[in-house]
């Protein structure tokens, strides 16, 4: 594929993911106000809600050759939507059950819902049945969970608990309005008595909260429902940012592949310096360093200690190797920081961090080579433990710089604490990227990648990978991938974050159809990379 076709195809890839984005809880409700604003009210949105859940029930209920449903409402608009699915479902002949399960509707738009249910509508108490009430949510042959909505946060209560595990316990098929009763919208947080969802019928888009664990576990499958919101809503400045789920972009990932000529040199395939390792922590700079020549750069250079120089040049014999003074602790300090500058005139890529330990000389070492580096910055683990102090040295960068934080790092770069990321972890992501100018690899069991642009920012899930992955080591061979893939291609930093991430996920994923996950190592991980970037380079178009 030309040069000219291939720019014109990767548009149309990009056009058609962004218009498949997912939203987070502000920006759905931002969403439903620019809708009004543009005349489609929010009566007109539940009524195209609830209808089209009712659709989806009644295309389950034909499947199954049954003709009764049970749903299960609260007392806020999600109830209101399902209260209008059973109006739908009653005048499709459906004997209907709406089980209050919060006492009676108490928004305006789901009292008018209550309203308009047909007298064939039956209409319990979910907490003046008993037995009775259990035995029926028992053989129902398909529960809508209309309870809570995306506004949902914490616990559910423990009266209401009991009628969800009697719920969760059915024969039937249970169908979530717009997301599992239980679950965070925004963080993908659960409550203990979250009613798993066999599907869950979202509207408008998914929800940031249901791609990330363990939420994404307990919504089933996911069919996004439109609901009449206008594209136009998208032009109000509150949804300027995008959010989109790479998971299953594979045809996206093989052209984000870094290009190699047939007649190129090592010199042509990136050049990769590494300022990484410490006495402490020699298996670290190891990791990420194979992980980098594994994955296709045409020289690394790793920059460390003698004895982590000693002890690697025996296992990784097509690595160049720089000895680095030492603090009496075996830490690099900034005695070399000229020398590395120095290397950076004929390199690709800086990365930063992967065992280097944290003292104040790291700090200044790291500080000098954020600030100075001609090359694009890669800073993993101790590169920003050693960063965070002197945070606002990004201000002054001279190339671009990716950051790959595990949720205690994030927390130390925002300064907060870690439970405070995990409630909003996009939002900090988001800011950190915004405020510096920085792409962020905020990693956990997802990955969402956060990529500035001008006033707006990207951000990008990634849910490839398994437990494989949750071991010491991995974020090193995560660094190491991510910085190769910069190095191969400087001119294209978010294509590097997001095909590292990509591409060990996938691994880990080839790996464990032959082995339990238990036992994959990150060692295992990197010597399966080639294989699966084989297996990348023969997708085909679609």
């Amino acid at each position: 594929m030309n040069d000219l076709l291939e720019k014109e195809y990767m548009g149309k890839m990009w056009e058609r993911i962004s218009r498949d984005r997912i939203v987070t809880r502000e920006q759905m409700r931002a969403c439903e106000r620019e809708s009004e604003r543009l005349g489609v009210s929010l009566a007109e949105l539940m009524d195209n809600a609830g209808e089209g859940l009712g659709r989806e029930l009644l295309h389950l209920l034909i499947e199954k050759n049954e003709k009764s449903a049970v749903i299960l409402c609260g007392k806020g608009n999600n109830g209101g939507d399902g209260l209008v699915a059973a109006r739908f479902l009653a005048q499709s002949g459906i004997a209907v059950t709406v089980m209050l399960c919060c006492g009676a509707p108490d928004t305006p738009l789901s009292a008018a819902a209550y309203e308009k249910l047909p007298a064939e509508v039956r209409v319990i108490d979910g907490f003046d049945g008993g037995r009775a009430h259990c035995e029926l949510l028992l053989h129902a042959p398909v529960i809508a969970d209309c309870i809570f909505g995306t506004g949902f946060r914490g616990e559910i209560d423990e009266e209401l608990s009991s009628l969800l595990s009697a719920a969760a316990a059915t024969e039937g098929t249970v169908v979530a309005c717009d997301i599992p009763s239980g679950v965070d919208a925004q963080n993908g947080k659960v409550s203990r008595s979250t009613l798993p969802a066999d599907i869950t019928v979202t509207f408008h888009a998914a929800k940031l909260g249901m791609t990330l664990s363990p939420a994404r576990y307990f919504c089933g499958e996911v069919k996004v429902c439109p609901i009449g919101i206008p594209d136009e809503v998208y032009a109000s400045a509150e949804l300027a940012d995008t959010v989109i789920d790479l998971t299953g972009e594979e045809v996206l990932m093989r052209h984000l592949l870094p290009k190699r000529k047939p007649w190129g040199s090592k010199w042509d395939f990136g050049r990769l310096v590494c300022v990484c390792g410490s006495e402490r922590y020699i298996g670290a700079a190891g990791i990420c360093t194979e992980a980098a020549l594994r994955s296709g750069a045409g020289l690394v250079h790793l920059c460390a200690p003698a004895k982590v120089v000693s002890s690697l040049a025996a296992q990784l014999y097509e690595t160049v190797y720089t000895p680095m003074r030492t603090d009496t602790e075996g830490f690099m300090t900034s005695d070399d920081l000229t020398a590395i500058l120095k290397k950076l005139e004929r390199a690709d890529a800086l990365l930063i961090g992967c065992g280097l330990g944290h003292t104040p000389r790291t700090e200044r070492l790291v500080t000098g080579l954020v600030e100075n580096s001609p090359v694009p910055v890669i800073l993993d683990a101790d590169g920003i433990n050693s960063l965070a102090p002197n945070i606002d040295v990004l201000l002054k960068k001279k190339s671009e710089v990716i950051l790959t934080p595990h949720p205690g790092e994030l927390a130390t770069l925002c300064g907060k604490t870690s439970e405070e990321v995990l409630e909003d972890r996009y939002s900090c992501g988001r800011e950190l990227a915004e405020k510096y100018g920085v792409t962020v690899v905020s990693k956990n069991a997802e990955t969402i990648v956060f990529i500035p642009g001008e006033g707006t920012v990207t951000a990008a899930v990634l849910r490839t990978g398994n437990t494989a992955l949750a071991k010491g080591g991995s974020g090193d061979m995560l660094a190491g991938l991510i910085a190769s893939l910069t190095a191969q291609s400087p001119d294209s930093i978010p294509d590097g974050a997001l095909l590292g991430c990509y591409v060990m996920g996938k691994t880990a994923e080839l790996l464990s159809e032959e082995r339990s996950e238990r036992g994959i190592l990150a060692r295992d991980v990197i010597r399966a990379i080639p294989a699966y970037l084989k297996a990348l380079e023969n997708v085909q178009d679609v």
